[in-house]
């Protein structure tokens, strides 16, 4: 499919590519799927799909559904959209989407934020729930629920017990209680992804159950759960800014596989201890390699090795049969931070994700934790304006 957003993001990651070097290319272009055969690449939700929801097929052989309003629900509606198994849901209007009730999302779908006009889709106000279905595949959207919503312990993007899916360019901010939560899913993959700015409790992702991928996403300005990983997980390629408690494991008495590499954890404002990079990960198993540890909070990018630290136990290889490809594609931690940079979120981004961004390229001097989104200070009670 064709459009002028995919036009201008292809753009972009080539140039992106270009100033990053070979490696950088080796993940922006197909040649990510290098070696494999034509069978394999097309048992992939797309080109460029990796980690263990790569094979969602989505609403693959449905129906086509025209989202052609913003309105909360009704025909042509988001809702309704999503409300029925096998569609492939495509957008003819841009901007936000104010929901008034949490929207459950049916199995088998396929949601293409990327057909929508100007700078894209965003839904506000209310949970997102995959909960409890499995197999889609969402491209190009934003999840924020903010203080719109009356009710607290509730996410921004919901994937209790969900299973086999893939959540590509997606960004999801000011959750009131974990932008994600996904207790009890399994086979998930969440890529070239924003999580940052959650509000009220302030934590980005709780994951339980797994495998799941996280590749290529750029976590920011949370106080812990960067993720809380408590099932095998591979963290590939992701930069992790302005933590308090970094990537988690909650000292849980599970022992969990953690292929952990080519990171960049960047301390910011908030950071009281940098070492904190890795937080409660007694009786973890972890393959850590590659990752840095930029602590100065001085403007640019430096940093050294990142230790593992006490209480885990150091594998001499990945878990996963698949984390040293994506390692040597992700290239080095700086190139990941680069591309990151470059790529992670919905594009064209729109203020939120702009101002994410500028803290963390302001490595080490800009970022704080919200308690609202209105504190941003954008406009739209705080959510900013996404154009249509």
């Amino acid at each position: 499919m064709t459009s002028r957003r995919r036009r201008t993001v292809r753009r972009t990651a080539v140039a992106a590519g270009t100033a990053l070097g070979a490696a950088a290319v080796a993940v922006l272009a197909p040649g990510s799927w290098a070696g494999q055969t034509p069978a394999a690449r097309a048992a992939v939700a797309f080109d460029g799909a990796v980690g263990y929801g790569a094979s969602a097929t989505g609403g693959a052989g449905g129906t086509t559904y025209h989202v052609t309003n913003l309105n909360d629900s009704g025909s042509g509606s988001f809702r309704d959209a999503v409300r029925a198994p096998h569609r492939i849901v495509v957008f003819d209007v841009g901007g936000y989407i104010t929901l008034n009730s949490a929207v459950p999302v049916a199995d088998d779908i396929t949601v293409e934020g990327d057909t929508a006009p100007g700078q894209g889709i965003g839904l506000r106000g209310r949970e997102v729930s995959f909960s409890n279905s499995s197999n889609d595949i969402v491209r190009y959207v934003r999840f924020r629920e903010g203080t719109l919503d009356p009710a607290n312990g509730k996410a921004s993007l919901a994937l209790a017990r969900a299973s086999d899916m893939i959540f590509d360019h997606v960004s999801v901010e000011f959750a009131k209680w974990d932008d994600i939560d996904a207790v009890g899913a399994k086979n998930i993959t969440v890529q070239n992804s924003i999580v940052a700015d959650p509000i009220g409790q302030r934590f980005a992702a709780h994951t339980e159950g797994g495998p799941f991928t996280w590749y290529h996403d750029v976590f920011a300005d949370a106080h812990n759960r960067n993720p809380l990983a408590k099932g095998d997980t591979q963290f590939v390629g992701n930069v992790v800014y302005d933590y308090q408690g970094g990537y988690t494991a909650g000292n849980s008495g599970g022992t969990f596989r953690h292929d952990v590499a080519d990171n960049a954890f960047v301390a910011g404002p908030v950071t009281g201890t940098p070492s904190n990079a890795y937080y409660q990960m007694a009786h973890q198993q972890v393959w850590n390699s590659g990752n840095i540890l930029d602590r100065d909070a001085d403007g640019r990018l430096g940093g050294t090795a990142l230790g593992l630290g006490a209480g885990a136990t150091a594998r001499s290889a990945p878990w996963s049969p698949t984390s040293t490809s994506l390692a040597a594609a992700a290239g080095s931690a700086r190139d990941a931070y680069a591309y990151d940079i470059a790529q992670a979120g919905d594009l064209p981004r729109d203020a939120v994700d702009s101002l994410v961004i500028t803290d963390v390229t302001s490595l080490g001097t800009a970022g704080r934790l919200w308690s609202s989104q209105t504190q941003t200070g954008l406009d739209n009670d705080g959510y900013g304006t996404i154009t249509g």
